[in-house]
């Protein structure tokens, strides 16, 4: 017996309950990480702030000839002239003010702004172009003068900015409106012969001329 507890003084007995540390040292299983990470909520994507498109005027700058498609009121009075323009001015800042996130607002207020001013060419122009809406065609320099045109007029309407409407320009005809639609290179070669009238648009105006009149107090706006 003593030699017994000799030796559990010596080895005592292990305990029943074994306790074990962690090594701190140790890594954390991978799965375990996973896990973790996988209850962490997803980031929410960056939304970047949508721009809108500002169009920018920008005027051309080259040395080629530039060809200008234009229409034109005809009137024999300054007053008329000033009354019209005043209208297409109005015209074109009421649409400006329409709000839009279109890129091609710009180009449609163009189209809108030409469709309007030949309306008002058909119903007010003492010129023979009212048939057409005021068009002149394609205006470049040297070109041969129609009737309807003069050379002053000519200059004039290669000085004038795209979808501007200029103060009325007096000629022997009267005082023209005008209103550039269009620019472009010009790639042509001057032409020699003058152009003759088509006898069919001739008729036409002669026919039509009888009803047309300036526009007063009372005038109507096309719509």
């Amino acid at each position: 017996m003593a030699e017994d507890k000799k030796d559990k003084e010596q080895f005592p007995e292990e305990s029943k309950d074994t306790v074990y540390q962690r090594d701190k040292t140790a890594k954390e299983p991978r799965v375990q990480a996973a896990e973790e990470e996988a209850k962490k909520p997803a980031p929410k994507p960056k939304i970047k702030p949508r721009k809108v498109f500002v169009p920018k005027k920008v005027k051309a700058k080259t040395q080629k000839p530039i060809e200008h498609r234009t229409r034109h009121i005809l009137v024999t009075s300054e007053e008329a002239a000033e009354m019209l323009r005043n209208i297409v001015e109005e015209f074109q800042e009421d649409l400006a003010k329409e709000p839009s996130e279109d890129p091609d607002k710009v180009f449609e207020d163009y189209d809108k702004t030409e469709k309007f001013f030949k309306r008002l060419a058909k119903k007010y122009s003492l010129c023979m172009s009212k048939l057409v809406g005021g068009d002149l065609d394609w205006i470049y320099k040297e070109m041969p003068v129609p009737e309807t045109l003069t050379p002053e007029l000519i200059e004039e309407i290669l000085k004038t900015e795209k979808m501007s409407v200029p103060k009325p320009f007096k000629t022997k005809l009267g005082y023209h409106l005008l209103l550039v639609c269009e620019t472009k290179i010009s790639t042509r070669e001057v032409e020699k012969e003058k152009d003759e009238m088509d006898p069919r648009l001739t008729q036409m105006l002669e026919r039509d001329r009888s009803e047309t009149r300036e526009p007063g107090s009372d005038m109507q706006i096309p719509s």
